[in-house]
């Protein structure tokens, strides 16, 4: 009965992940094809690389130097992002948040770090999120492509842990390597 429940829940599951994928594709059709009735506005987020016309908190990006900094930055931020919210953000919910779960004492502290950490980055990154994904679409595309990077080496890391193994239940309570110290 357990393993009919499951199967059930996974198919539940797989079924919305293929709605949202056929949603995505209809977003990408329907801009493609709209893409002639833009405004000059429009259509300058769709060019790629360093031009007059690609501007960044106030700033031209017109250089390759000034366009591989902010590249750099998108890249390293996104990273960033993807650990908040695969590492910290699974921790804070199913450690510090859950009452069900003993906590070690000596993880007071680090549970407040990690508290202020999440909000005060989630706060800085809109902010920069919101300058530069809406400036160039190849910025997008950074962010895009090294939170797969990341999402990927995440769930492939959280899948090669083994509940058969005698430290699990240990693994379970730091959940990853950068927070093995706290425990």
């Amino acid at each position: 009965m357990i393993i009919m429940q499951f199967t059930v829940i996974n198919m539940i599951k797989k079924i919305v992940s293929r709605i949202i994928i056929g949603w995505m594709i209809i977003i990408v059709i329907t801009i493609c094809g709209l893409y002639n009735q833009m405004n000059k506005t429009g259509t300058n987020f769709y060019r790629l690389g360093p031009h007059d016309d690609f501007l960044v908190i106030g700033i031209k990006i017109n250089t390759p130097i000034k366009y591989g900094v902010v590249i750099t930055f998108c890249f390293v931020n996104s990273l960033m992002r993807n650990l908040v919210r695969n590492v910290l953000n699974p921790w804070m919910i199913n450690i510090i948040q859950d009452a069900k779960v003993n906590k070690p004492v000596n993880i007071k502290w680090f549970a407040y770090e990690a508290t202020y950490v999440i909000a005060i980055y989630n706060w800085v990154d809109w902010y920069i999120y919101m300058n530069l994904l809406l400036a160039q679409m190849d910025m997008f595309m950074t962010e895009m492509i090294a939170d797969l990077i990341m999402s990927g080496t995440v769930t492939y890391h959280y899948l090669q842990l083994d509940p058969t193994n005698d430290d699990f239940e240990m693994t379970q309570i730091v959940h990853n390597p950068l927070l093995a110290e706290i425990v």
